[in-house]
């Protein structure tokens, strides 16, 4: 289990750890957007991991190409359908 805190709401919860961003957010029931349903083909689940960014999964290829593409991304971008949890806590903006 680890700590997953969202903003701009604040929440935080005790999500399971080896699971993607995407599949904590929506079990916990905060507003998350995918379109292409976790394939790493749109970039409709683009967050920013403000804390604990080391604790999530490297990026891999397809997430990195898709990155790529997306205006205004930063070092601490992620796309949620990609990045799976650690044990470490973790707090994310959605954008």
């Amino acid at each position: 289990m680890t700590t997953l805190t969202v903003l701009p709401s604040g929440n935080s919860y005790e999500v399971a750890s080896g699971i993607s961003l995407l599949k904590a957010l929506a079990s916990v029931g905060e507003p998350i957007k995918s379109k292409c349903g976790g394939e790493a083909k749109c970039e409709a689940c683009h967050v920013s991991v403000t804390v604990g960014r080391k604790s999530l999964s490297k990026i891999q290829r397809a997430e990195n190409e898709k990155l790529d593409g997306i205006v205004g991304i930063g070092s601490n971008s992620r796309l949620a359908c990609q990045a799976i949890l650690g044990e470490e806590a973790i707090t994310v903006q959605l954008l």
